[in-house]
């Protein structure tokens, strides 16, 4: 994880202070790009990367219990659609990727190719081809995922022109009922 990850609304930072439950919990990114903590209100946090963030929130907490232990986790809320089993949206943790992410949304359908997967965030978008990177176990830091990701699985080509083989062939015997059937 590195500085360069900011947080975007809709995701979160958990907090778990050593023997302080009522201040641990995890806190939702609002629309205006601040965390709300209870004991500190509102933190702007628009363009603090989230290394810089973690250490100011212990930095914080620090000042008010001295020599406490404190355990932050960002969330980062990704979406994916497409031919997965549970589409829509996700936490996952900052330092989690595209595997945990299809573990969560119930992995591919049967229609699902992993071996194009789409990941697009604010204008950019890279093709993943999962199937190729988990049997070569080589360039894995292509499954890392960022805050804003949409990541779409596309259906394969096959099955789709199996089910239009299915629909001609069953048109064609249709047809030659009728035809039959007339004569």
């Amino acid at each position: 994880m590195g500085a360069d990850l900011y947080l975007l609304p809709n995701d979160a930072v958990a907090i778990e202070l050593w023997r302080q439950p009522d201040l641990s919990g995890k806190y939702y990114v609002d629309v205006d790009t601040s965390l709300n903590i209870p004991l500190f209100g509102k933190i702007p946090i628009k363009d603090i990367g989230v290394d810089s963030l973690r250490n100011l929130l212990i930095k914080k907490f620090h000042n008010y219990y001295g020599d406490v232990f404190i355990n932050v986790d960002f969330y980062f809320r990704i979406n994916i659609f497409g031919e997965v089993k549970r589409p829509g949206f996700y936490y996952i943790k900052s330092e989690d990727n595209l595997s945990n992410l299809l573990a969560q949304a119930g992995g591919p359908t049967e229609r699902g190719s992993l071996s194009k997967i789409k990941i697009l965030n604010i204008g950019a978008e890279r093709i993943v081809d999962f199937e190729n990177i988990l049997k070569s176990g080589k360039n894995t830091d292509e499954l890392s995922l960022s805050p804003g990701d949409v990541v779409i699985v596309p259906r394969r080509f096959m099955p789709a022109l199996q089910e239009w083989s299915v629909l001609l062939t069953l048109g064609t015997l249709l047809l030659q009922i009728y035809n039959a059937v007339a004569k």
